[in-house]
């Protein structure tokens, strides 16, 4: 098989004068192993927290869900250094390397999460 993994993602934005939009197109990626989703639904609380893909041999994509309606989420890929930043009910998709670590931090209290690790 091919193409087993599919993305789109697109943004749009209109304020004023400003209007802008971009759509990635449907981007295709073969999966050679059929591995994840993994962890899934987890509680990310106010310290900060390591996420582990420990069930796949290679990782390559990874999808975050902040699930709560009060608090945002912080990542990162080292420990105390968080360059992501999901608010009440936003996603974020990448690629990640093989054995990077994913860290999240809850900011005023817990927030549910999903998070996704997929192969490629």
């Amino acid at each position: 098989m091919a193409n087993e993994i599919q993305i789109r993602q697109t943004i749009k934005v209109t304020n004023g004068s400003l209007s802008f939009s971009y759509d990635t197109g449907t981007l295709q990626f073969d999966q050679a192993a059929a591995g994840g989703p993994t962890p899934g639904y987890v509680t990310i609380g106010t310290t900060e927290e390591s996420i582990a893909f420990s069930e796949l041999g290679t990782l390559g994509w990874v999808i975050i869900k902040n699930l709560s309606t009060a608090n945002y989420v912080r990542w990162g890929f080292s420990t105390g250094v968080y360059g992501g930043r999901l608010e009440p009910g936003e996603t974020a998709s990448f690629r990640l390397n093989p054995a990077t670590t994913l860290y999240l931090i809850a900011n005023t209290a817990a927030c549910k999460c999903l998070v996704y690790g997929i192969e490629d």
